[in-house]
């Protein structure tokens, strides 16, 4: 009898491997369909063409700060489209959100998913990983057009430390957002609503700076600031950015926390017509 049990319990973990496999699996084949995929690569892309096309038109005088010595060529890259960045990542992830769960809504997969003896909480997290994964590959290939655009002008040296931050310190922070909108988008059959969110909010947090730097709507934007080398360094031994890498992972972590739980409760318990 405890030899059957204690199958049974082994055999448990080994199912819900298989089962998170098989969501995963499903979403994937899902994804496939849409302009999720292309998306993570135009986005990025978009960034830095849009430098591109900046240095075309002023390319000499922005060059030539670098010539002079007052700016590294980092910075000269940094300052034309950091702000660009922290917009781009941030609607991203709530196109991103919004085409997860669109394809079931309009599908009507829901309802057909959870006739079956699948857990919802787990469906919801899996689609939260796929949108993270998708978002992290958006931001580190935000970090080799950066790096194209200054071999491409011969800035000098790469900064490969700020170009590490660059990819993941934005990506981190965008994810309450991110988790964010995938909740609105994950309760409204209708994604005008969690778009019109998502295209509002990176505007408001860029703007509105007296706003706690630890609130999802700044938190990218404080990323930013920190992940360009502490950035604008406005004295000696003062930045622009009033968190740390520590505490922005840690509010981003708590953030991601609290919406996630929140959008696998509500799931969970929902009914699915």
């Amino acid at each position: 009898m405890s030899g059957a049990v204690s199958a049974t319990r082994a055999a448990a973990p080994a199912a819900g491997r298989a089962s998170t496999l098989a969501l995963v699996h499903a979403d994937w084949r899902r994804m496939r369909g849409t302009w999720l995929l292309p998306l993570t690569v135009l986005g990025p892309l978009g960034v830095t063409l849009l430098g591109v096309v900046l240095f075309l038109l002023r390319g000499e005088y922005m060059v030539g700060s670098f010539i002079s010595g007052e700016k590294t060529g980092w910075q000269v890259v940094i300052d034309q489209i950091d702000m660009v960045h922290v917009f781009a990542i941030a609607l991203g992830a709530a196109l991103i959100a919004s085409m997860i769960v669109d394809v079931e809504h309009r599908s009507d997969t829901w309802k057909q998913m959870f006739g079956l003896p699948v857990s919802r909480a787990r469906s919801y997290a899996v689609k939260f990983a796929w949108g993270a994964g998708l978002l992290a590959v958006s931001s580190a290939l935000m970090a080799v057009g950066y790096a194209g655009i200054m071999v491409w002008q011969d800035l000098g040296p790469l900064p490969w430390g700020n170009l590490a931050r660059v990819a993941w310190m934005p990506w981190v922070a965008v994810l309450p957002l991110f988790a964010l909108q995938l909740l609105l988008s994950a309760l409204m059959k209708n994604q005008a609503l969690p778009l019109a969110v998502g295209i509002i909010a990176p505007m408001f947090g860029m703007v509105m700076s007296e706003i706690p730097a630890w609130l999802p709507w700044r938190l990218v934007s404080e990323a930013m600031t920190v992940a360009v080398g502490g950035a604008g360094a406005v004295g000696p031994g003062e930045t622009l950015s009033g968190l740390s890498p520590t505490q922005i992972a840690a509010a981003s972590g708590a953030w991601v926390l609290v919406f996630v739980t929140v959008g696998a409760v509500v799931l969970a318990r929902r009914e699915i017509r």
